[in-house]
C-alpha cells in the first residue's frame, strides 16, 4: 500500500520601502511531497518527507541553483526501538554553456 501526496508553497511577496527592497525576498516555489508506504511481507512501514525548491535563477535564466531535502523514517515490527531515520540533502547547480545566437 502506497500512500502519496503532492503541495507546492510559496513566498509571499514583501513590500518595497528602501530596506526591504535591499533586502527583497525573491518568489520561490517548493514541491513537497509526502509518502506512506507498509510492506506486509517484511512488517515494515517507511514514512518519506521530500521538498525541492528552485534557489537562484540567473537574469538570463541560463544558470540556475536547485535544492532539495528529504527524510526517511522506516520501522520493523521485528525490531525494537524507534526505527531508523535518514536525511539528505542536495544542491544541483546547471548552466547552460549555448549562445543565445
Amino acid at each position: 500500500m502506497l500512500i502519496l501526496a503532492v503541495g507546492y508553497v510559496s513566498s509571499a511577496p514583501v513590500a518595497s520601502n528602501s530596506l526591504d527592497h535591499q533586502l527583497q525576498r525573491e518568489r520561490r516555489q517548493i514541491d513537497l511531497t509526502v509518502s506512506a508506504e507498509h510492506d506486509d511481507k517484511d512488517d515494515e512501514t517507511e514514512l518519506a518527507l521530500e521538498a525541492i525548491a528552485g534557489l537562484w535563477s540567473s537574469a538570463d535564466s541560463r544558470t540556475k541553483i536547485d535544492g532539495s531535502a528529504r527524510v526517511v523514517h522506516r520501522t520493523n515490527a521485528m525490531q525494537t526501538g524507534t526505527g531508523n531515520t535518514s536525511y539528505t540533502a542536495r544542491l544541483h547547480l546547471h548552466h547552460d554553456y549555448k549562445s543565445n545566437a
